[in-house]
């Protein structure tokens, strides 16, 4: 969700009194930095506007009733729509759309073993790539995200163009630091793979400049990679090695 401010935006004063009850803030001492977190005052004591004055608030939560709710793939995120942007000017259009297969991408977002939370509202939710055994299986329908396929998939895409799992490269060798599989880069950079979500924020999984996962909030700044997918018979030439790559017909 997201907070606009009234315009135009004013301060009732220099002295904070009980005035002040019923108001929101960031939490922060400066007018050019802010925070993730909204905060209600409920109440100014003592109310005469002194400086030594202890403000007393709560958060202002938000979120949905059930799983079904939240995962009922409504909105864009901020990195798909990066994605699609990628598609566009590189892709779509071109002789190499020819080649791109509608299969699907999972975002895996069935419970952890461990988890004992709800996966609503700001309930602490473990997903299954916390932890546990790698798998290429997608469990849910609903996070199987592909283009027109409604059959297998869930057709919620735009274009067939995502981000690669944490299982992806844990199974491709960067389960541990290393350095020496196909996957590393030595940047970092996101993968689809949710760790975990609180009250506080979401966890996702990425892949580290060592080559090794590990999770992060989505506060942070990695890179994007994005990935397709070929049809079947399309790579025509090449072995696969750095000097002699695959390369389409």
């Amino acid at each position: 969700d997201r907070f606009t401010l009234k315009d135009p935006v004013a301060l009732l004063g220099t002295e904070v009194t009980e005035d002040y009850v019923g108001w929101y803030t960031m939490g922060s001492g400066s007018s050019t930095t802010s925070s993730p977190l909204v905060r209600k005052i409920t109440s100014v004591t003592p109310s005469d506007g002194s400086s030594s004055a202890s403000i007393k608030y709560h958060y202002v939560t938000y979120g949905t009733t059930s799983k079904e709710k939240a995962q009922e793939n409504i909105n864009d995120s901020t990195i798909k729509k990066v994605v699609d942007e990628w598609y566009e000017t590189n892709i779509k259009d071109t002789e190499y759309e020819t080649y791109i297969a509608d299969s699907l991408f999972c975002n895996d977002r069935s419970f952890n073993e461990s988890n004992t939370g709800t996966g609503a509202g700001t309930s602490e939710t473990y997903y299954r790539p916390y932890s546990g055994n790698k798998t290429l299986k997608c469990s849910q329908k609903n996070d199987r995200f592909t283009v027109d396929d409604e059959e297998i998939g869930n057709g919620s895409l735009t274009y067939s163009v995502s981000l690669i799992t944490s299982d992806e490269v844990n199974l491709a060798g960067g389960y541990g630091i290393n350095s020496s599989y196909y996957l590393y880069t030595g940047n970092s950079y996101w993968t689809l793979s949710p760790n975990n979500f609180s009250g506080s924020g979401a966890i996702v999984r990425g892949v580290y400049g060592g080559g090794n996962t590990g999770s992060d909030g989505v506060n942070i700044s990695l890179g994007v990679r994005p990935v397709i997918n070929l049809k079947a018979g399309s790579l025509k030439m090449g072995l696969g090695t750095a000097t002699d790559p695959y390369t389409v017909e």
